[in-house]
């Protein structure tokens, strides 16, 4: 995975699905330097991977000159940064993906990874950037992560919705673990913030009965 420097087409319909009112930059990456003067400005980060273009909620420095700098480390070493500034992001704002394959594996794959952006708010993300979650939403969580990690190695030696599936099973992929997923990832939702829900109030109740 990199930040993409050429405008291709699918960093282009990236950009368009962010509907940002503000003209994306190159800017440098410098983590560390010196903050002074000059405010932090919200946007998104731009990254681009074999199957899959992003956008990353984040922060960045602009200098009195107006200059904008990433100033924090990356989770990807790269010296300039694809940023497309955006007055409104939310502090809860997920990713934006795109498929830069005309494969239907890659829009499975995204489907994937945006239901692990739906969990995570529901954990605790630690200092190393792993997220603690409850039991029950924790093995929700590493279920469907296990099943990105498997379709991505499945994108990467080059299958088509129509192989066989990962799992062994000698079904079509189509008929087997990619059969019925978006419906499956809906439930699974359902169920995580009934979950969660109920947990919540439980809790709000414990602490009712505490202060007696």
């Amino acid at each position: 995975m990199t930040s993409p420097i050429e405008i291709t087409a699918a960093v282009q319909n990236l950009i368009d699905r962010v509907g940002s009112e503000y003209e994306y930059e190159i800017i440098p990456v410098l983590p560390g330097t010196t903050i002074k003067g000059g405010r932090m400005i919200t946007g998104w980060a731009v990254w681009l991977s074999e199957f899959i273009c992003e956008a990353e909620p984040t922060e960045v420095w602009e200098n009195e000159q107006g200059e904008l700098i990433a100033v924090t480390t990356p989770h990807v070493p790269v010296d300039r940064l694809l940023f497309i500034p955006d007055d409104n992001i939310t502090p809860e704002g997920k990713h934006i993906r795109v498929s830069v394959s005309n494969n239907p594996l890659v829009d499975h794959l995204i489907a994937l990874a945006d239901l692990k952006d739906f969990l995570v708010p529901y954990g605790t993300v630690l200092e190393d950037g792993k997220v603690n979650f409850n039991t029950y939403t924790g093995n929700v969580y590493n279920h469907y992560d296990a099943l990105f990690n498997n379709l991505l190695l499945f994108l990467s030696e080059g299958k088509k919705i129509g192989a066989k599936c990962y799992c062994g099973s000698m079904k079509p992929y189509s008929q087997c673990h990619g059969k019925n997923l978006a419906a499956a990832i809906e439930e699974d939702k359902k169920a995580v913030k009934k979950f969660n829900d109920a947990l919540n109030e439980e809790e709000v109740v414990k602490e009712e009965v505490k202060a007696l």
